[in-house]
């Protein structure tokens, strides 16, 4: 990449200089310093070279030292001085290798032409038009490339931070919900331990997901949704009877699109953690689909209400993936949360295609 970006920089840099060597040749007017003085026999007129080299010169030295080292750490006077003393040693030598002019004899009655010395001189410093046009161009050219440099080193530590608060937000959410899935395992194996076998086995398949998968930046949908169904059925065996859950999950090998994992499980996560507390009659309802590239999850529980809560990592994990989801699908989500009599809603819709 660094390759053909430097490739395609030098093309710019050698069609400029080119075509910036070619104007005296496609002057129709005759009207640059030197036109005149050119052989109209040959692209590769001595004078011209010459000061084509100057150009050069002056360009670089100019972008690549005197703005670095002069006029970006305000030493605009030295800078100016330094630019001044370069551009007028550039016009003495112009004008001292000026080739000799020769002027054709004036008509009888004609008013006779100026003198070689006086075209030479006119023509000097005419050539400080080209000089200026190229100084400004060097200014210009050296502050795009200092802002596109910048730019792209802003982008490079955005994405760091990017990347590195999104594996912190991460890292918050696995223990958590590791630590819920162990704690449902340890009740079931003193509660239901003839359903103990099944349960670890899920946990087991669970564990394998966040472990080789979910570190990955995107896994596919249908693995995504598998993993949650896993999560729900492992519920439902601990819970059994105790709790309706209310499951609408399509495990589609069908289809297609990636998503950010561990993105959604928090919101059911919750649903089951403060939807089967101090509850008489529990209830949760999970619905899980993709739908024309959007994946559309739904989650309902009923819940009562608190003033205050003791558990200091109350609601850690909702705030993560809201976090989570600004940052990774900016425009791409809608994320409704809101509560109505018993019942606590959710809904999440992400742009999978």
């Amino acid at each position: 990449m660094k390759t053909s970006s430097a490739f395609f920089l030098f093309l710019i840099h050698l069609i400029f200089w080119s075509a910036f060597y070619l104007v005296p040749f496609v002057d129709p007017r005759g009207i640059h310093p030197i036109r005149k003085s050119l052989n109209p026999n040959s692209f590769f007129d001595l004078h011209l070279l010459i000061n084509h080299a100057f150009f050069i010169f002056l360009f670089y030295f100019n972008s690549n030292y005197l703005i670095p080292q002069f006029l970006k750490r305000a030493k605009k006077i030295e800078y100016g001085m330094i630019v001044f003393v370069i551009l007028t040693f550039i016009l003495l030598v112009s004008y001292f290798i000026f080739p000799s002019i020769k002027l054709p004899r004036p008509p009888i009655g004609a008013i006779r032409f100026p003198s070689k010395e006086t075209i030479r001189l006119n023509q000097t410093f005419a050539l400080s038009i080209p000089l200026l046009f190229v100084l400004l161009v060097s200014i210009t050219y050296r502050l795009l490339m200092d802002k596109f440099t910048q730019d792209k080193l802003n982008k490079e530590r955005e994405n760091e931070n990017l990347k590195t608060e999104l594996s912190f937000l991460r890292s918050q959410i696995s223990p958590h919900f590791i630590f819920n899935a162990l704690n449902s395992s340890i009740i079931l194996v003193r509660k239901k331990s003839d359903l103990a076998e099944n349960s670890l086995l899920k946990l087991a398949s669970l564990l394998r997901y966040m472990l080789y998968e979910s570190d990955d930046d995107k896994v596919l949908v249908e693995n995504e949704i598998q993993y949650i169904s896993d999560y729900v059925d492992l519920q439902e065996i601990r819970f059994g009877s105790t709790v309706k859950i209310w499951k609408d999950i399509d495990v589609n090998e069908l289809v297609e699109g990636y998503v950010e994992p561990m993105l959604l499980i928090p919101y059911i996560e919750n649903a089951f953690k403060h939807g089967t507390s101090v509850l008489n009659n529990p209830e949760i309802k999970i619905s899980l689909k993709e739908v024309d590239g959007k994946l559309l999850l739904e989650v309902a529980n009923k819940f009562v209400r608190k003033e205050k809560t003791n558990d200091k990592n109350h609601g850690i994990g909702l705030v993560n993936v809201g976090r989570r989801l600004e940052l990774l699908y900016p425009g791409k989500h809608e994320l409704k949360i809101m509560s109505e009599n018993e019942w606590y809603y959710v809904y999440l819709s992400i742009d999978i295609l």
